[in-house]
């Protein structure tokens, strides 16, 4: 049965291979209900009016086995800051709308979300605590290399495609870094707990009308 008033609502977010997944994965292992909003996003790759849609964008090629290639789809729309706002003005109304549909038939008392690109998108408003995760650059690109196998420059790209870290720093209610030890990022999160459970709720907007 839904609670008669909303979930508590937090979101993470930082920047490409700057470790907030694993913050998120930390948080589900402390029993929280953790959605991403990247995965909506594939989900939506998978559907057939969407594939449609994509492929009158980027066209046939986009295409592999009558699905979307995200491969080739990433390279194109990091490359490409106009098919890189198409992209986002097909996805990001229905990803927001799906978000909104989780918290409306939640039952629990908080919901975590990550959204790599929070605050590009303006979403911050809709949340009770944002968490920034934040990483040098260097540390970050050396992470993308290895875990897309894509060179130097590709990353840089990719990381110049964000928001600069330090507008992310300013707009977050909470920096957590990400560059030592895994077990001292585990810290800091455990540290963290006992502040949201005594966090209030605010007067948040609805994801959807943001």
């Amino acid at each position: 049965m839904k609670h008669l008033d909303r979930p508590l609502l937090i979101a993470i977010t930082g920047g490409i291979a700057s470790g907030k997944s694993v913050v998120s994965t930390w948080f589900e292992k402390q029993k929280f209900s953790v959605f991403y909003a990247d995965k909506i996003g594939h989900e939506l790759l998978e559907e057939q009016y969407f594939i449609n849609k994509i492929k009158g964008i980027f066209g046939e090629e986009i295409i592999l086995d009558n699905s979307i290639d995200r491969v080739k789809l990433g390279k194109i729309v990091f490359d490409s800051a106009d098919k890189r706002k198409q992209l986002n003005e097909l996805l990001h109304p229905e990803i927001k709308k799906r978000m909104q549909q989780i918290i409306d038939t939640s039952f629990q008392e908080i919901l975590i979300f990550e959204i790599p690109l929070l605050f590009e998108n303006g979403l911050q408003n809709a949340f009770d605590l944002t968490i920034n995760i934040s990483t040098q650059n260097e540390i970050r690109i050396k992470r993308i290399i290895e875990r897309d196998k894509i060179s130097e420059e590709a990353a840089q790209k990719r990381i110049s495609s964000q928001m600069a870290e330090l507008d992310r720093q300013k707009l977050a209610n909470i920096n957590i870094t990400n560059e030592e030890d895994i077990n001292e990022l585990y810290l800091r999160l455990k540290k963290l707990l006992p502040h949201i459970k005594k966090l209030k709720k605010r007067d948040v907007k609805k994801i959807r009308e943001l």
